[in-house]
């Protein structure tokens, strides 16, 4: 059963470790957006390094949470820092592969007319296939989102977590209120990350819709 006393008594620490959580997935998406981009100019200046990149990336997604996260602390600790950073690292592979995937799916027609036009190869990008990938970024954020909210909770083991705290003390104490609020809200967080980033994407490519 759920013990809604002890939920109304602390409200307020629920909702502290729920943005907590929400901005730990900020976070991660932040920086993993931008390493993405980074990986991506280096793809596009030389073509060939993109199987080892993506490979690389692979091989981050592949190491389990926990033991990634205590490979991080002899350089950040036990801080936000090693969270975000690890589970910045996870998102990278989600987010690379559908650019990537995007850039596959290019009609040779515009590809082809942005040569004839004399386009550089990362002006040609950012001027006309950066907006017909539009669709697999967004989708990238999506599935990059959601997935994070559930990594961010591990995280509670190195003393961080959001929600993941709740389920931790769960666990701990034989009470199952905390771990109902930490799945619940968890669920909720995923739901309103990826409404959020669909609708989002929805209005900047109107074009496309």
């Amino acid at each position: 059963m759920i013990d809604w006393r002890w939920i109304a008594d602390n409200q307020s620490m629920i909702l502290g470790l729920s943005w907590q959580h929400a901005q730990m997935v900020l976070y991660s998406l932040f920086f993993g957006t931008l390493l993405t981009a980074l990986f991506l100019l280096i793809i596009l200046r030389w073509p060939k390094t993109a199987q080892p990149i993506v490979s690389f990336c692979g091989v981050l997604f592949t190491i389990p949470s926990l033991a990634l996260f205590i490979l991080l602390i002899p350089f950040t600790g036990l801080s936000v820092t090693t969270s975000v950073t690890g589970l910045t690292l996870y998102s990278l592979l989600i987010l690379l592969s559908n650019v990537l995937a995007g850039m596959e799916k290019l009609p040779a027609d515009v590809l082809e007319s942005g040569r004839a036009l004399g386009y550089t190869r990362i002006y040609r990008f950012i001027d006309v296939e950066f907006y017909l990938i539009l669709p697999a970024v967004i989708s990238g954020l999506r599935i990059a989102s959601v997935t994070l909210v559930g990594l961010v909770t591990v995280t509670s083991l190195i003393g961080q977590g959001g929600l993941g705290q709740l389920l931790l003390a769960g666990f701990n104490q034989d009470f199952l209120t905390p771990i109902y609020v930490s799945l619940l809200l968890s669920l909720v967080l995923s739901f309103i990350f990826d409404f959020v980033i669909a609708r989002t994407g929805q209005w900047i490519t109107l074009w496309n819709n």
